[in-house]
């Protein structure tokens, strides 16, 4: 996998977090506790600044409350 390709699976996942959000009406309190993060964590990652140590807790989060597999997270999907 290129760098480029890291990079638009990173890209992705932002926009995917962004994108679930909004389509579902959350507010960001209630998409922070979704995913088990703070809010201040969760403002960042929609700002594109993902956290050094991203957890895989927020992929699985992700998957048990929008059914979306992890594989699909990296992808596009609005």
């Amino acid at each position: 996998m290129t760098r480029k390709n890291i990079n638009d699976e990173i890209n992705n996942f932002i926009n995917n977090i962004v994108y679930l959000r909004k389509k579902n009406g959350f507010s960001k309190k209630e998409m922070a506790n979704i995913l088990n993060i703070s809010i201040y964590a969760l403002n960042k990652i929609e700002r594109g600044e993902l956290p050094k140590k991203l957890s895989v807790k927020i992929v699985f989060n992700l998957q048990k409350h929008f059914k979306i597999s992890p594989e699909r997270q990296f992808e596009k999907i609005e």
